[in-house]
């Protein structure tokens, strides 16, 4: 049976994150992924400025591709309310690359990566034995769960854990103001329509409490967007499962995207980065990620405001009558 400190499940942006920053403290970890890389990852990809820099701070030798985006607009019952230039750029990345370069880095770097799915999960005193699908076992210290929404580690930890909210996405034409697009409606169950442009096309999505396929269609349709075909993948918004103190969710396998923008990438790097300082320093995990845990409590009773008919009402007047004040929170808060 193989021995290391660290099992990662997941070679996503958590879980390459995780992996490079324990490499370079010298602390054993392999990282295991059934798929094979490049794959595509349903994402708008947008990496705010709080997200590149935290990530440049991790990574400082670390290059992607990315579109870099100025300009916002935003929507309210298809009504356009607000249509600004941002104060920094936001860096849209194709996620099959971004991902893909990103494990590619962790590799350079003498990360140890096991292109195989995890079967098992098993305790074992103070050891966990995690099964591979090809039968291979491997005992670890700890376990970092970092497999996105449908986590196999989280349904381990709690096998009734909820998805989440169901996002879906298509492709379409490349928008030539090179633009992200933002729609809220009081028709809409705390989510929104979002358009992202990439280098090549923009991605096109809609995600609330209520989705369908029926309901993407529509929402797509009447923000004039043609029929592509489409994706999609749940965003964790709860944290519902019992904190371990030898295994470990991050990023959306541990439920942190922001549960009112839906914000990923932020808190996949960010929870990454606490989990190996908890891993490398014995230090339990609710503790380092202390202030996430109390972030998403507040989250929670934000969003509920916010996409209230009230909250929209408000939003509105806001964007019309002050649209400074809502450019300058926004810039604020994306910093």
């Amino acid at each position: 049976m193989e021995q290391t400190k660290v099992v990662i499940v997941g070679a996503g942006p958590a879980g390459t994150t995780c992996g490079l920053l324990l490499k370079q403290r010298n602390i054993d970890c392999i990282l295991l992924d059934r798929a094979t890389f490049p794959r595509d990852k349903i994402c708008g990809g947008g990496l705010t400025p709080r997200s590149y820099k935290l990530l440049s701070r991790l990574m400082p030798d670390f290059r992607y591709d990315y579109n870099s985006v100025h300009r916002l607009k935003l929507c309210i019952e298809g009504e356009q309310v607000l249509d600004f230039m941002m104060d920094e750029e936001i860096r849209i990345v194709k996620r099959k690359s971004f991902d893909a370069q990103l494990l590619e880095h962790y590799q350079k770097a003498g990360g140890n990566f096991v292109n195989e799915a995890l079967i098992g999960i098993e305790e074992s005193g103070q050891k966990i034995i995690v099964t591979l699908k090809n039968g291979q076992q491997i005992t670890c210290d700890y376990l970092v769960g970092a497999d996105g929404a449908n986590s196999r580690v989280r349904k381990y930890l709690n096998p009734h854990a909820s998805h989440g909210i169901l996002c879906m996405e298509q492709y379409g034409p490349k928008s030539a103001d090179n633009a992200i697009v933002g729609n809220l409606s009081r028709f809409y169950r705390q989510g929104y329509y979002y358009s992202f442009p990439n280098e090549s096309y923009d991605v096109q999505g809609f995600g609330d409490y209520m989705t369908t396929p029926q309901m993407f269609r529509k929402v797509l349709r009447d923000m004039g967007c043609p029929d592509e075909k489409p994706q999609g993948a749940y965003i964790p918004q709860s944290i519902e499962y019992p904190l371990h103190k030898n295994i470990i969710l991050i990023g959306d396998a541990g439920g942190f995207p922001n549960r009112l923008t839906f914000e990923g990438l932020y808190y996949a790097f960010l929870t990454a980065s606490h989990a190996a300082t908890a891993i490398s320093t014995g230090t339990p995990f609710p503790i380092i990620n202390k202030q996430i845990f109390e972030n998403k409590k507040w989250e929670e009773y934000a969003s509920r405001v916010f996409y209230s008919e009230i909250g929209l009402a408000i939003l509105k007047f806001f964007c019309k009558m002050t649209p400074g004040l809502i450019t300058w929170t926004f810039n604020k808060v994306v910093r």
